[in-house]
């Protein structure tokens, strides 16, 4: 994955002292000056330095004033301190520990725009699927990537990605990171594999049915398929939208999207858990060499970030704005 990794000109004096220099014009002294001019003059110099005396005594008062005032805003500050961390430990009681709710909530409050969450899909150790030219995580991360530039650039997002990909996290952990971030919208970033070449195409899986953000999700889920069938991509299943359960010996359920009945089973740990309307994404076969050059390769992660950016612009004109 890729990381996201002259001579000086003298200055010029405009001045050149081309100016012609001022004469003096002021009077020329004859004779010496008289008795009552000195007397005159010892006056004005008297009156000044009572002046001057005046001035500096201002100065000091002000000066002390000043002091005193910054004495007493450093005693408050000093104050304020003391009551907030010191007062609760002394009398016994236990200090606020942050809960995720109140980390949701301080991240709303100090988010400039809507928060999206960009979940990569693998990653830290985790190659997910071999393809035909890299492993799943290479092209996620580079998807993520190039979708991250094109919500920082647009100053209605605030996104973030759900793990920093040092280390392993698995989908409970980044569901958990989103909820955390505060997010108002995520997109899980995967991509599909098969064991024959040919299998190709595109889909991607919202919320399903009986669980809440489900209307949510279907209309950001349908946005993106459409996205990707207006550049070509083959959409598997009905329009490129599916839903997906794990039974009881943990095996894919997939349904289409036109099954609108509920199940129990569990979907997706991230979609169950994100706190947020949600959409998983198979962006394409990596084991397709027609769909990597297509979607796969760094022209096609381009194309897949713009593809779920215009999603995402498109949905928060509906839903965002209401959020």
């Amino acid at each position: 994955m890729d990381q996201r990794t002259g001579q000086h000109r003298q200055r010029r004096n405009v001045y050149r002292g081309t100016q012609p220099g001022r004469r003096d014009t002021r009077p020329v002294r004859t004779s010496p000056p008289s008795p009552a001019q000195f007397e005159t003059r010892g006056r004005h110099d008297s009156s000044y330095r009572k002046y001057a005396a005046r001035k500096r005594k201002n100065r000091a008062l002000r000066r002390l004033l000043y002091l005193a005032a910054g004495v007493m805003i450093l005693a408050a500050g000093v104050l304020v301190v003391i009551q907030m961390d010191i007062f609760p430990i002394c009398s016994g009681e236990e200090p606020d520990i942050p809960t995720a709710a109140m980390a949701e909530t301080r991240t709303m409050e100090a988010a400039p725009g809507f928060i999206v969450a960009v979940d990569p899909g693998h990653g830290g150790g985790d190659i997910g699927a071999e393809g035909v030219y890299f492993d799943e995580w290479e092209m996620t991360w580079k998807t993520a990537d190039y979708l991250m530039d094109l919500l920082e650039a647009d100053d209605r997002f605030s996104p973030f990605m759900t793990t920093d990909g040092t280390e392993y996290e698995k989908a409970s952990q980044r569901a958990a990171n989103a909820v955390a971030g505060g997010a108002q919208l995520l997109i899980s970033i995967h991509g599909n594999s098969g064991d024959d070449p040919s299998y190709a195409g595109f889909e991607c899986y919202p919320v399903p049915p009986g669980r809440t953000y489900n209307a949510e999700s279907l209309a950001f889920a349908q946005l993106i398929a459409d996205g990707f069938g207006a550049a070509n991509a083959n959409l598997r299943g009905q329009n490129g939208v599916r839903y997906i359960y794990y039974d009881a010996n943990n095996e894919k359920q997939i349904y289409e999207v036109s099954d609108t009945s509920v199940h129990t089973d569990p979907t997706f740990t991230l979609l169950e858990e994100c706190g947020c309307p949600a959409v998983l994404a198979e962006q394409c076969f990596i084991t397709s060499p027609q769909d990597v050059d297509a979607f796969g390769d760094d022209d096609g992660c381009h194309t897949a970030a713009q593809i779920y950016y215009d999603a995402i612009c498109a949905w928060y004109e509906t839903y965002g704005q209401a959020s």
